[in-house]
């Protein structure tokens, strides 16, 4: 029997892992959708370790990760809203990443970073939830919409020199009056 899932906040010592974690998730959701050259540019880009080192150093940016006999198998990152969302409230908070490799979907642990990612929320008395979704990607927006979102906008997400339709979720979280 596999060992328990530990759910916890990553260490600096781990930017390297998270990176490649970063970095393995991507690739293996959208990896076939791009040209070689735009991925190798987004993942040095947004997986590297000193992108990954600024952003484990920003106390905005809160990190969880789930793993598995100390491997990392998933993690999400909630922050201030960076979507161009219209007019967010000033508490409103944004669910940045939520990533779980491909050989552990299934198993509830979208679920278990969404409940970190909400008692996050509902702790800090967001008034407004932002996700941003790849317009294709139908397992994770039957997830947000599952969770409560509701598609409220569209931007161009650019991968490299490719730009992909993004959707912008919101839901009202506890910190509305």
């Amino acid at each position: 029997m596999p060992a328990p899932f530990q759910l916890r906040t990553p260490s600096l010592d781990e930017l390297g892992a998270l990176a490649e974690l970063g970095r393995a998730t991507f690739v293996e959701t959208f990896g076939d959708l791009y040209t070689p050259e735009d991925l190798r540019t987004f993942l040095a880009g947004v997986y590297s370790e000193k992108s990954v080192s600024e952003e484990l150093n920003n106390p905005e940016l809160h990190f969880q990760v789930l793993t598995q006999e100390e491997e990392l198998v998933g993690f999400a990152k909630i922050g201030p809203v960076h979507v161009p969302a219209e007019n967010p409230d000033p508490s409103a908070m944004e669910l940045w990443q939520l990533y779980v490799r491909q050989e552990f979907l299934g198993q509830g642990l979208g679920k278990k970073l969404m409940a970190w990612a909400e008692k996050q929320f509902a702790a800090r008395k967001a008034a407004d939830i932002y996700v941003s979704v790849f317009s294709e990607n139908e397992r994770a927006i039957r997830f947000y919409e599952s969770h409560g979102f509701k598609k409220v906008g569209e931007y161009g997400f650019p991968v490299g020199d490719q730009i992909d339709l993004e959707w912008i979720m919101h839901k009202i979280g506890s910190g509305r009056n």
